[in-house]
């Protein structure tokens, strides 16, 4: 059923998908690079299986936890790929008194398909400044890749490492453009997902050009 995802573009129904269609349909996008081109830079960040976990929060959930450490990156990976269920999320966020809730992570799982499927398309970019945020946060990227899905604003936080690479740090869903309203936006020219595999890969590249 996951392959349904490839192709979804509306938020995606926990009661019909699990977070092993969530895994299987990410997989899909392991090793991609997701390029960037605005008027003055290239953006180059990819995307990788043992990112998803910290995408959709898991680290948070289950931070109180003894074995906190196998919910985060590959092996992260592989429990949503081999059994665990929202419920076991619920119930970790329960016991362990964390400072996340299951509506954030909820929102997460449930757009990050639909982004991710659409980034191409009305993608905007904000670059970080301190001085113009407009309250504070977690989040450490220095630029925003977002856009407007019915009515939130989910976002993937990209950090430039060093000044030679740049990461996919977190992915957010807010609730309004708040924190990221005040920001110089950045216009983007186009937006790429380059494929490390052959044409017949299920994930089509994607491509927009937007006229100045």
């Amino acid at each position: 059923m996951y392959y349904d995802l490839i192709k979804i573009n509306n938020l995606m129904d926990i009661s019909k998908y699990s977070l092993k269609d969530l895994a299987l349909y990410f997989e899909k996008y392991d090793g991609y690079v997701c390029k960037i081109v605005t008027n003055s830079k290239e953006i180059k960040f990819k995307i990788e299986v043992s990112s998803l976990p910290h995408l959709i929060g898991l680290q948070h959930a289950f931070k109180g936890t003894k074995n906190k450490n196998e919910y985060k990156g590959f092996s992260g990976f592989e429990k949503m790929k081999n059994g665990l269920t929202y419920k076991d999320i619920m119930k970790s966020i329960k016991h362990t008194k964390s400072n996340v809730t299951w509506a954030n992570i909820k929102n997460r799982i449930k757009y990050l398909p639909v982004f991710l499927n659409n980034i191409d398309k009305g993608s905007k970019l904000k670059i970080r400044n301190d001085e113009l945020m407009l309250r504070s946060t977690y989040i450490r990227g220095d630029y925003f890749l977002y856009k407007n899905l019915f009515n939130n604003y989910p976002t993937f936080s990209l950090k430039n490492i060093g000044g030679e690479r740049t990461i996919l740090e977190t992915f957010v869903v807010e609730t309004n453009i708040s924190l990221l309203g005040a920001l110089y936006e950045e216009k983007i020219k186009s937006i790429e997902l380059i494929s490390p595999l052959d044409v017949t890969s299920p994930v089509i590249i994607k491509k927009e050009k937007v006229e100045l």
